[in-house]
């Protein structure tokens, strides 16, 4: 009796154990075309993110690439406008020194100017004057006929001796 028992309880569990394995053989078949899909869009979805990170490394390669040319295109316009400050600054002091120059050039001009004005407001005014005190001065002298003998006698002499 146990012995009959044991068997139909070792065939129920055989019996239970291939009835389990056909149902989780079935759900598996039935389901088997989602499971593959899924599957699938997992793989490529994992594809996808290895070519996003292969993608994102390469990019960050370049952008490391472009940073440092950006670096090297900064340090070489702090160099130019060092160049370009140091030659506006020599510029700037040449302009200084030529207004300098210029500025020296036109207080001489005006001194110039002004001294001239000074002459010829000299000449305007003394000159006339010593003209007429000159030539009343020669009147007075050469009105006496003696004094103009004397004088053109003292120049006929002299000529004579020149000769």
């Amino acid at each position: 009796m146990f012995a009959s028992r044991d068997f139909i309880s070792l065939c129920f569990r055989l019996l239970n154990f291939f009835v389990f394995v056909g149902i989780i053989i079935y759900l598996f078949k039935k389901n088997l075309p989602t499971i593959k899909e899924k599957l699938a869009e997992k793989l490529a979805f994992l594809k996808d993110l290895q070519k996003q990170r292969k993608n994102l490394i390469d990019q960050n390669k370049i952008v490391e690439q472009e940073i440092k040319e950006q670096e090297d295109l900064f340090r070489l316009l702090q160099e130019k406008i060092k160049v370009w400050n140091k030659s506006n600054i020599e510029e700037s002091k040449k302009k200084e020194k030529e207004l300098e120059k210029i500025k020296f050039a036109h207080v001489k001009r005006l001194e110039t100017q002004s001294e001239n004005i000074q002459q010829r407001k000299l000449l305007q005014e003394v000159f006339p004057r010593v003209i007429s005190e000159t030539y009343q001065h020669l009147e007075e002298k050469f009105s006496k006929p003696e004094e103009s003998k004397k004088f053109l006698k003292g120049i006929i002499k002299s000529m004579e001796e020149n000769i």
